[in-house]
């Protein structure tokens, strides 16, 4: 009974202190421009990149040194119990990925900035989905634990739901993530020199 008290009570406290907030907006400012002093620098600016992410639980995907990119397999956001894990940067975005199946996944980019080889531009871009399932007909108690299996009609009349009728929806930039993640990357990249002017 304890147990159960303990659950309802952090539940209604992420609740309570999520509704104080609103969701975060993209920035303007997720963008840094360094200054390298040569090739080496530059990798390991890049090295900075992908250790930022791997700490963060972002499985790297895509990692592209000509290209300037780095990607990230979509990951399912850190819930309020998860206390080892940092992929979402807010309360309201903490309460959301407790309540709901949410993940992101990220984009960074690495290029030169204007006509200066030693001047780097770093991006970082986060963008959250959101898993959008359609309801399932329980009968009886016992279906319950078909939930998540392929047996279960719908409740708009489907014979038979699959895997394959849930589907991601797009929410946009979790700006405060990406703010977050870039400051780790200027934290880790201190032996380069910020510019002055992004």
């Amino acid at each position: 009974m304890n147990q159960t008290r303990a659950i309802v009570f952090v539940g209604a406290l992420v609740s309570i202190i999520a509704g104080c907030q609103e969701p975060a907006t993209p920035v303007d400012y997720t963008t840094q421009v360094f200054t390298v002093a040569d090739a080496e620098q530059s990798g390991l600016l890049w090295e900075a990149c992908q250790d930022v992410l791997r700490r963060h639980r972002f499985a790297l995907d895509r990692v592209d040194r000509p290209a300037g990119v780095i990607t990230t397999f979509p990951t399912t956001s850190q819930q309020f119990f998860e206390f080892w894990r940092r992929d979402v940067n807010t309360a309201y975005d903490l309460a959301d990925a407790s309540l709901s199946t949410v993940r992101r996944h990220a984009h960074v980019t690495m290029a030169p900035a204007g006509d200066d080889p030693n001047r780097v531009r770093v991006a970082v871009v986060v963008r959250v989905e959101r898993l959008s399932a359609p309801e399932r007909q329980f009968n009886n108690s016992a279906t319950v634990l078909q939930y998540f299996g392929d047996e279960l009609p719908g409740e708009a009349g489907q014979q038979r739901l699959t895997r394959a009728d849930d589907y991601w929806i797009d929410l946009g930039r979790d700006g405060a993530m990406e703010r977050y993640l870039l400051d780790r990357i200027i934290r880790d990249g201190s032996y380069v020199e910020l510019a002055s002017t992004p």
